[in-house]
């Protein structure tokens, strides 16, 4: 057989796909381009623009799958259909650029859960407007399943051969290919070749000519049954000895144990909507031993997911992960319930109420970010009006250094000044980003991370200034030259200096007090040690500090001024003493 006809098959079915979905491949093209063009950028402020726009992107291609899904089974028209699918992609994308210019986490966070939402909706939105069932809703989203997948193998496979083709054309014809073909290629097999791969397998729900018929396969049969639903019994096991070993010692549960809990009910959710077409056949009695009491054994693992999640939001008020922890508890065990009180329950049932809960959760007051931001900032308030009576304990001030962070990171300084009863007012005036340190240090407390310890206080001090070198320009106006020293390590330039014609030979040799800095025959005493064990900026935790702690020493002939990076010891004596540092220090030559 020649290959053009293969060549001709492949090019129809490229163009029944464009047809059958046009803004979804032309949403591909787009995402491509300014994914290619931000690889090629070198300017921060268009590759956020670019990044916004890849991520509307995604969120729209996946809408207008759904879209197309939804009003073909419909048998709308396409003006109907091309006008709500760009009206509600014009929302995707408003929602994206509002964003913060510099994405927060939280940010992305939202980004996943929508996007999540609209992959689930994806998966039932071909049979809302037709009757339903069971049989070919499964097949359908077995399809996309293995869809999926092979589009994912053909992907990593074509990427692979081709990036190996470059490689071999740049090292043996030597032609210095510029290295950015590789990320070229890699946005544009995901971008194109993935996405009209995948959109050519996705099946019509309401096809007359290939209906959609349960065709149930073997090895995904003795997967489930001798390997998934093994593993999920493992589990259960031992979830319900861990929940009997607290019922009997009345203690409280850890906190990991919720997200062992829901991912183990998730995947075991999966399990039963893999099982489901045939667990109730002969022959099957593991599954359909499965299938009728996986949902009882869930409701003991409820209470406990419950009990956890709750106690955790009890004592330190809602963020965005505990948030979403409650929220996938109540959609649990609303699940749960559909099926046990349902004398025919519906499968699709399992994506649409996990579709509007991600839903629910992305914008209004009810949402993830209004309710984290709100409880947060309410336990900021308190803790504000506490300092006036008393003084915080090193758990106290560790909580509210979260707090602080949280704020700080995800809503700016100014969120927290109508909480903070005016104290905050004055370093706002000075400064608009001053970071959690200073914040804390102005209500007169200490920063404290997560990982620092009671224990450590009396006995151990440590500093890190976090700096975010890679989009700072440092000005070193009025220094020739900058080194680096390090604790037990002497400096020795491997090269001569030539300022103004001038040579310098320069080196540091360690003393007891810090180091000496030597420049040709001069020797400028660097008394580092001295420095830490004074300065009271040095406190006890100010790890990924943002207060700069800076040390000059001025003489004739040279202006010397040391950046402590970072510096850790002992406390001895109620002193401290350097155990490593690393200082930058910036030497000005005066003429």
């Amino acid at each position: 057989m020649s290959r053009l006809p293969s060549l001709q098959k492949v090019l129809r079915i490229t163009q029944k796909t464009v047809v059958r979905f046009p803004l979804e491949t032309l949403t591909a093209i787009c995402g491509t381009i300014f994914a290619i063009l931000m690889i090629n950028g070198d300017n921060s402020q268009t590759e956020h623009f670019y990044s916004k726009v890849i991520m509307s992107c995604s969120l729209c291609l996946v809408w207008f799958v759904s879209a197309t899904l939804f009003f073909t089974a419909k048998q709308s028209s396409n003006i109907v259909r091309y006008l709500v699918s760009l009206a509600v992609a014009g929302l995707c994308t408003t929602f994206v650029f509002s964003f913060q210019e510099r994405i927060s986490q939280i940010e992305v966070q939202e980004f996943f859960v929508l996007n999540l939402s609209l992959h689930l909706l994806v998966s039932f939105a071909g049979f809302l407007p037709r009757n339903y069932n069971q049989e070919e809703f499964w097949e359908f989203n077995k399809h996309l399943f293995l869809r999926i997948l092979t589009a994912g193998l053909y992907s990593i496979v074509l990427y692979g051969g081709l990036t190996l083709a470059v490689l071999a054309v740049d090292q043996l014809f030597k032609t210095n290919i510029d290295h950015k073909i590789y990320g070229y290629l890699f946005v544009a097999i995901v971008g194109l070749f993935n996405t009209i791969f995948f959109l050519s397998g996705v099946p019509e729900t309401n096809s007359k000519e290939f209906p959609l018929q349960l065709n149930y396969p073997k090895g995904l049969k003795n997967f489930t049954q001798f390997v998934l639903l093994p593993l999920i019994s493992i589990y259960l096991v031992i979830l319900i000895c861990y929940e009997t070993k607290i019922i009997f010692t009345l203690s409280l549960p850890v906190g990991w144990v919720s997200y062992l809990v829901l991912a183990f009910a998730i995947t075991g959710i999966l399990s039963f909507l893999l099982v489901h077409p045939i667990a109730n056949e002969s022959g099957n009695l593991w599954m359909r031993t499965f299938n009728r009491w996986f949902y009882f054994l869930l409701i003991p693992l409820l209470c406990l997911l419950f009990w956890a999640i709750l106690y955790r939001i009890n004592l330190y008020g809602f963020t965005h992960l505990r948030y979403y922890v409650l929220l996938l508890s109540v959609w649990l065990a609303v699940v749960v319930f559909y099926f046990l009180l349902q004398k025919n329950p519906k499968i699709k049932f399992i994506p649409i109420s996990m579709c509007i809960a991600g839903l629910f959760s992305i914008v209004g007051p009810q949402s993830a970010d209004s309710v984290s931001k709100y409880s947060q900032l309410s336990r900021f308030e308190n803790y504000i009006k506490s300092i006036e009576t008393k003084k915080l304990t090193f758990e106290e001030e560790q909580e509210l250094s979260s707090i602080v962070y949280l704020l700080n990171q995800n809503y700016g300084f100014e969120i927290m000044l109508p909480y903070a009863d005016k104290k905050l007012d004055s370093l706002y005036k000075k400064d608009k980003d001053p970071g959690s340190t200073k914040i804390m240090q102005v209500l007169g407390l200490q920063y404290r991370s997560k990982y620092d310890r009671k224990s450590d206080l009396n006995d151990s001090f440590s500093y890190y200034y976090y700096e975010n070198s890679s989009n700072t320009i440092v000005n070193i106006h009025g220094y020739d030259f900058i080194i680096v020293l390090y604790k037990n390590y002497g400096f020795e330039s491997k090269n001569v200096l030539t300022i103004d014609n001038k040579k310098y030979f320069i080196k540091s040799e360690v003393q007891d007090y810090g180091q000496d800095l030597i420049i040709n025959k001069d020797t400028i005493p660097l008394k580092i040690n001295d420095f830490i064990k004074t300065n009271s900026n040095f406190n006890y935790n100010t790890a990924n500090s943002d207060v700069k702690i800076e040390q000059k020493i001025v003489t004739s002939k040279y202006t010397v001024l040391l950046d402590y990076i970072n510096a850790n010891g002992i406390i001895k004596n109620n002193q401290r003493i350097p155990e490593n540092y690393q200082i930058k220090v910036m030497v000005g030559i005066k003429k």
